[in-house]
């Protein structure tokens, strides 16, 4: 692939429902603390995390493989309605140069329903090299998953 080249796949969508209040559920997503407790695909794991929520503070993930590869992803949130919506843009980084393979702003949107807190995930993508085309190929199944882990993290806050 060309340097020049930018690739702008379909967005991911993805909804799950939690038997949780939506503050509950939103809260999972405000400190490192929680944050390393899920976000990661099944298999792997997040031994560091930076959060800094609130708009412009730093949003950073280190996911780590059996292996030991990380794959880091650097950036900042852009905007945050407590309960409702958080927004975040960053670039995916699979090397030591930490040059991004992808450019992806995630928004993540809150609402109640009779039964619990629906949310909605929403990733569009500016794909820069293969290694990019690789993980935003994966998320998908990555982000099952991972949600998966949240899932669990929402059951044990809520258990408390």
């Amino acid at each position: 692939m060309s340097d020049k080249t930018v690739i702008r796949p379909d967005p991911l969508v993805s909804d799950r429902h939690f038997d949780a209040p939506r503050a509950l559920v939103f809260r999972a997503w405000t400190t490192a603390e929680h944050i390393r407790a899920w976000f990661s695909p099944e298999g792997m794991t997040t031994p560091e995390a930076v959060v800094e929520f609130r708009p412009g503070g730093r949003f950073e993930i280190c996911m780590e493989a059996p292996d030991g590869e990380q794959y880091w992803s650097r950036g900042s949130f852009i905007d945050i309605v407590e309960n409702e919506k958080i927004v975040w843009e960053a670039g995916g980084h699979a090397n030591e140069e930490r040059t991004s393979s992808f450019h992806v702003v995630t928004t993540v949107e809150f609402t109640d329903d009779s039964a619990g807190t629906n949310m909605h995930v929403h990733q569009a993508y500016e794909v820069y090299d293969d290694a990019g085309i690789a993980a935003v190929g994966g998320a998908p199944e990555g982000w099952r998953t991972t949600l998966d882990k949240l899932e669990r993290e929402v059951t044990r806050m809520k258990a408390g």
